[in-house]
């Protein structure tokens, strides 16, 4: 069964932070469900405003993120 991802934004930040960065909160923060192809950078995915937090210590301009082989990633406007 397939699961499809939403993301309505995307951060990249230098430490792993212990609560969302857009919403504050850290209840529903996955870790690495979507991976960064271009650094290899971790993620924190917050489920409850759909923020993507890239983990790395690059200055990334764009992400090329990567879904597991059943999940498919969607970005909202």
């Amino acid at each position: 069964m397939s699961r499809t991802i939403y993301i309505r934004e995307i951060i990249t930040i230098l430490k792993e932070p212990k609560l969302c960065p857009t919403c504050q909160k850290g209840d529903r923060l996955e870790k690495n469900i979507v991976f960064e192809r271009k650094t290899d950078g971790q993620t924190l995915l917050c489920t409850r405003c759909e923020a993507l937090t890239v983990i790395t210590n690059h200055n990334l301009k764009e992400v090329e993120l990567v879904a597991a082989k059943d999940e498919q990633v969607m970005l909202k406007e």
